[in-house]
């Protein structure tokens, strides 16, 4: 632990030292040869109105030596200590630091802070941030300091108070539209107790973005929770891109336990769930669908994301309806300083984002928008049916908030996004996301604060078929409201405790059919809506037991509640026709009739005993249920997918998750690691009976089945955080299997009752990611993926009656698998001269997507001679080029 020291020698032991009053008059003789250097200066400055600031553990070991004639103490330790900074802040008073802590700023003595404290005390810091440039107070400069994660925000007169402990240690002040600033603060008991006032200069340049959040350098180590992913967004955008499109999602898919079906997919698999097992929340409003265009590009706007989290787990008590994974993605504020407008133009797509102040320093707006015009590239294309499709997008995100007063800060949202693909001139896919989000922070005092959030989403996709005689509308949507109240004690050092309620209303419109034309011999058809309600309370505690242990405990109690009006069908299982139960009877629901009511009682367990100070060891166990399910049979989304929610014969699917990891920092936090094995039980998995139809199927429910899923595996990740040279490899074995047997509740059996592989296991998965800074304005970025083929069922022998029928003998269920998927991305970033003024910038990003042009299969498809057809999405190299700009 890095402290400073003061201690008393007596000059007796010493004459040698001769007696002075400033630091750089001190001088020792040989005499001091063989004494230690802790004990040398303390002697010294009980002798002398001196002070010397440095880490007692540091000195630990060296002794004075090679002292020949008599010398000047400065000019000696700059000599033989020369893994040591010398910093004179005065005449009186000198920093002795290391030179690997914080190397550019601990040889400066302007960096510097000094204040009263004795060393391992809690002490707190007050202080004032200025604009250099007016002389006016900042409001809303953020105060972090990144060893112990601690922060506070400057209030209305841009004054802030941060409890820590008195020890070296670094405090960074960040506000959008100047220079961020870094001070090493510094405590000695007998100086004077001083109030930090500290200049902010407006930019120079173009910084890159500073997120600043209350994380801990080696959080990875000291947290209590396993299985939690984040990724700034400036990590992200290092990444190569797939024609220059910045991508969170896919971002997110190179860290281990986290992988996609390949291009075209939309969404993602986590610890072998499926996509729809995935709560995907922006600003706290959910996203059905991450995507646009069949997952070539994300739904989320990268100039406007302020950072993402994953959790793979259950995650924190707060969370849940999901069984495999939350994805939390916040919006930025805008900028409440000063106006800027930023943007990309790219070779298929576009953005642009404007921000500034509604009041300045109290309210702001941001406001992006991206479209794209990627048709050309259809065009150029060799198929002729994508010569004559078409295929765009656009979407607008917009953030207001507001600083009521100190205590209290508000915010709305909204996200508006429309796909559109036209396929060979007679079938269009749509897709619309209308989401509007209400935040508000309430602190109650330094211990207890709350947070408020009100939520919208409506998410619809449609296939417009223009077919003169079988032209048709097909539509489904699903909409829902989601209020979570949050509230946060901190009580202590060692206890926080937490707990809050939380609610979602569903209206769901799984399918609805409508001829385009009066003549038209496509009949009208709809799946009736559906309403449900879910709602949970929870509580959790996060406990430092000792030193070494701490614990996060949780519970959280769901309930979810099917409402009518429906027309429940009731069945004989025992008697089959055509693949279907025969209907018995049908039961009328009124409107808000309780149809079907479950309960789930969700524990949250989370252990950490740190080994040391860079090396712990955690484990887990989550439970979680989530009572919507997505119906696909493809691994992208299409507008014949719908949600449905649980009910008489639909039950919730329930996932218990046991995890164990080792976590090691290295060299001071500069580099990670992690060996973290899970295993998970997903009870009521749903899948269909072989030939069920899920298109407008009033008798869905009798086509499904449920059943008992695992999945296992083992996560490691090497990660270099900082330096010229950073990125990381992460790679995963995994399986992900399912079983549906009259031994796991399914009434009928798939793959003779035994387990087979779902569709996206996929064993083995690696990541190489590698960001080199050639130079102060040029970045190179690699990113290498690998993972095992998708499983398949193929046909394994036929039998021909003539030359005209073929009756195909198909293997068991996914027993095969497509060829191995693996790909390489490079990037380089070059920053422009910013402009004089400093308020204008810019950056050019060249990328190659799949450098070596693998054509790797997206699917293989057999004709009814068993023939097989092998469907690469992306079979070439991809080049692009995108200039990003601010000002």
């Amino acid at each position: 632990m890095l402290n400073k020291t003061l201690f008393l020698f007596s000059v007796m032991i010493f004459p040698a030292i001769s007696i002075a009053q400033r630091v750089n008059d001190i001088i020792i003789d040989p005499k001091t040869n063989g004494k230690d250097f802790n004990l040398l200066l303390k002697d010294i400055e009980s002798k002398n109105d001196v002070n010397f600031i440095y880490n007692e553990e540091d000195m630990q070991g060296i002794s004075a030596y090679l002292i020949q004639n008599k010398t000047r103490l400065l000019n000696y330790i700059e000599d033989y200590l020369i893994e040591f900074n010398v910093v004179s802040l005065n005449d009186k008073t000198v920093v002795l630091m290391k030179k690997d802590f914080i190397p550019d700023l601990g040889k400066k003595p302007d960096n510097y802070w000094i204040t009263q404290g004795k060393p391992g005390q809690m002490v707190t810091i007050n202080g004032t941030i200025y604009d250099k440039s007016t002389g006016e107070t900042v409001v809303g400069a953020q105060i972090l300091l990144p060893a112990t994660g601690r922060g506070a925000i400057t209030d209305i007169n841009g004054q802030f108070s941060i409890k820590t402990e008195a020890k070296f240690q670094e405090l960074t002040i960040n506000f959008i539209g100047f220079d961020k600033k870094t001070l090493l603060l510094g405590f000695d008991p007998e100086v004077a107790e001083k109030k930090l006032q500290s200049n902010l200069y407006p930019e120079s340049q173009q910084l890159d973005v500073v997120t600043v959040t209350a994380k801990r350098l080696d959080e990875n180590v000291r947290s209590q929770l396993t299985g939690v992913e984040r990724m700034g967004i400036e990590s992200i955008k290092k990444l190569p891109t797939f024609l220059g499109e910045i991508d969170p999602i896919k971002s997110m898919t190179t860290l281990p336990g986290v992988s996609t079906a390949g291009e075209l997919s939309s969404g993602f698999n986590v610890r072998g769930g499926e996509t729809g097992q995935n709560l995907i929340l922006q600003d706290n409003g959910t996203i059905y669908n991450p995507s646009h265009l069949f997952g070539f590009f994300s739904a989320f706007n990268p100039d406007l994301v302020d950072n993402v989290t994953l959790y793979k787990g259950g995650g924190p008590a707060s969370y849940g309806s999901r069984v495999a994974s939350v994805l939390d993605i916040s919006l930025r504020n805008g900028d409440v300083g000063r106006y800027k407008i930023s943007g990309g133009l790219g070779l298929v797509s576009s953005r642009l984002t404007a921000e500034g102040p509604i009041k300045k320093g109290r309210s702001s707006f941001i406001i992006g928008g991206r479209i794209s015009y990627a048709d050309w590239l259809l065009n150029a294309t060799k198929n002729i049916e994508l010569t004559q499709s078409s295929a765009k997008f656009h979407d607008i995100t917009a953030k207001i908030f507001q600083k009521i007063n100190s205590d209290n800060f508000i915010s709305f949202s909204v996200y508006n996004s429309h796909d559109d693909f036209k396929f060979a001139g007679d079938s269009i896919f749509s897709w619309n996301t209308l989401n509007g989000s209400f935040l508000w922070d309430h602190t109650f005092n330094d211990k207890l604060n709350s947070s408020l959030s009100i939520a919208n989403s409506n998410y619809s996709s449609n296939l417009d078929n223009i077919d003169e005689i079988t032209g048709f509308t097909y539509y489904n949507e699903i909409n829902s409201l989601r209020l979570k109240y949050l509230m946060n004690f901190d009580k202590s050092e060692k206890y926080v405790f937490s707990g809050g309620i939380e609610a979602e209303g569903l209206i769901i419109e799984p399918g609805k059919l409508t001829p385009t034309k009066d003549d038209s011999n496509i009949s009208a058809s709809n799946m009736q809506n559906q309403k449900g309600i879910e709602a949970a309370a929870f509580v959790q505690a996060d406990i430092d037991i000792s030193s070494k242990l701490s614990a996060m405990v949780g519970i959280r109690l769901s309930n979810f509640f099917r409402l009518g009006g429906e027309e429940i069908l009731k069945y004989d299982f025992n008697n089959i026709e055509q693949r279907y139960p025969v209907v018995t009877d049908t039961i009328n629901y009124k409107n808000g009739d309780l149809i079907n009511h479950y309960i789930g009682f969700e524990p949250r367990l989370s252990f950490r005993y740190l080994i040391s100070e860079e090396v712990s060891l955690k484990a887990s166990y989550f439970r979680t249920y989530q009572y919507l399910h997505l119906i696909s049979n493809t691994t992208s989304a299409t507008p014949q997918d719908y949600y449905v929610v649980s009910g008489p014969y639909l039950k919730p699917a329930r996932g218990d998750q046991f995890s164990l990891g080792l976590f090691k920092n290295f060299s001071k936090n500069k580099w990670e690691t992690s060996v973290e094995g899970f295993y998970k039980i997903t009870d009521q998995a749903v899948d269909y009976i072989d030939g069920a139809d899920i298109t407008l199927n009033p008798r869905l429910e009798a086509g499904l089945v449920q059943g008992h899923a695992k999945a296992y595996g083992i996560e490691f990740l090497l990660k270099k955080k900082t330096g010229i040279f950073n990125g990381w490899i992460a790679y995963t074995f995994a399986r992900s299997l399912r079983q549906f047997s009259q031994n796991t509740g399914s009434r009928v059996s798939i793959n003779d009752g035994a387990y087979y592989p779902a569709t996206y296991d996929q064993p083995h998965i690696l990541s190489l990611v590698t960001n080199f800074e050639l130079g102060p304005k040029t970045t190179f970025s690699a990113n290498f993926n690998y993972k095992t083929g998708r499983p398949i069922t193929i046909p394994i022998n036929k039998f021909s009656y003539g030359p005209y029928l073929s009756i195909l003998n198909y293997s068991e269920r996914n027993e095969y698998r497509i060829p191995d998927y693996h790909r390489l991305d490079l990037s380089l970033t070059v920053k422009d001269n910013p402009s004089k003024n400093g308020r204008y910038s810019g950056e050019w990003v060249f990328s190659i997507y799949n450098v070596y042009g693998r054509k790797n299969a997206y699917s293989i498809t057999f004709n009814k001679y068993g023939k097989a057809k092998k469907l690469s999405i992306l079979g070439s190299t991809f080049p692009s080029i995108t200039y990003n700009f601010n000002f």
